[in-house]
């Protein structure tokens, strides 16, 4: 039995606010298959990105209590010390940002960023030789006078070749887990289809394992092995790509999928009335039932389990029903 790269048990996130706790993550439970990637969807204010985070520790000043599990082959992160969990972060876990601009120092060329990164990992290699490999790595990522970008400053680049540098440093990493945070946001469809492509092609050289958070269905459904449908700070549906996607057995799966932007007779744009529960309020039932069309009242009521369907997992009690 292959044991996967990470396995994440009741992981609850809470903050601090001036209206009370904040329920960020509600007992997140799912599992990182070795060699494989997983897409985790949802709106904003689900959790994706607080999950993220978590799992590289990477929390803001407010969080008043985490618990549950994250265990990395094999060892639980959430037991270590910071100076231990630092020995995975750049090394073993890497991370690309939403926005390169913001993740990039302004005052460090290209050159800069990626040798760091390269004497992280092998702190005796002569600084020839760490150039040598920060301009193959630009090459790897599709950046042409690779030589030249690397003496380039980040705001002399262009939103695309941003995001492929920070694709590069995570190569350099040459990490087993590589988080993907929503890496085409801040970019046009074009690039954003170059992106994809390009995390498609590296698959093979990064030989790990990826996670990749979107609101685009469609990259998922290119890009990933396994689904993740988060809502509220709960998993609430998850198995492969293709079998959730074609089967969708949570109403807020379909509901995200019916708000996929295509051509209609009538040319209008479907949404999800009502918003996202406040992360301040209890759960005392389907965090999705104030917005779900097949609510009754048990759903009110029933904090549904994430259990076996037909296509995966899906946290709803009337699945079989309204299959």
């Amino acid at each position: 039995m292959v044991h996967p790269l990470v396995s994440i048990r009741d992981l609850k996130l809470e903050a601090s606010t001036n209206r009370g706790v904040a329920h960020i993550l509600r007992g997140i439970s799912l599992e990182i298959g070795r060699g494989r990637i997983l897409g985790i969807v949802g709106e904003s204010g689900s959790g994706k990105s607080s999950l993220a985070q978590t799992m590289l520790s990477f929390l803001p000043a407010n969080v008043s209590g985490v618990s549950g599990e994250i265990v990395f082959d094999g060892v639980d992160l959430l037991k270590l010390r910071p100076s231990e969990v630092q020995s995975y972060r750049g090394r073993r876990i890497a991370k690309i940002f939403q926005d390169p601009m913001t993740a990039l120092n302004p005052v460090f060329t290209v050159a800069t960023h990626l040798v760091d990164v390269i004497r992280r990992r092998e702190p005796g290699l002569p600084r020839k030789e760490a150039l040598r490999q920060a301009e193959a790595a630009l090459t790897s990522v599709g950046i042409a006078d690779a030589r030249l970008r690397l003496e380039a400053y980040p705001h002399q680049l262009s939103g695309g070749m941003r995001q492929r540098v920070m694709i590069a440093m995570a190569l350099l990493v040459r990490p087993d887990l590589l988080i993907a945070d929503e890496p085409t946001t801040a970019l046009d469809a074009t690039v954003e289809a170059q992106i994809v492509d390009l995390l498609k092609s590296l698959r093979q050289e990064l030989s790990g394992s990826i996670v990749f958070i979107s609101h685009h269905l469609g990259l998922v459904a290119e890009l990933c092995d396994d689904l993740c449908v988060m809502y509220g700070g709960t998993v609430v549906e998850s198995g492969l790509v293709a079998d959730v996607l074609v089967r969708p057995r949570h109403p807020y799966t379909r509901a995200l999928l019916a708000c996929e932007i295509e051509d209609d007779a009538e040319g209008r744009l479907v949404s999800i009335p009502g918003e996202v529960q406040d992360p301040v309020a209890p759960m005392t039932g389907c965090i999705f039932a104030p917005r779900c069309p097949h609510v009754v009242e048990a759903c009110r009521v029933t904090v549904p389990a994430l259990r076996p369907s037909d296509s995966g997992r899906a946290a709803c009690i009337r699945f079989e029903e309204i299959a």
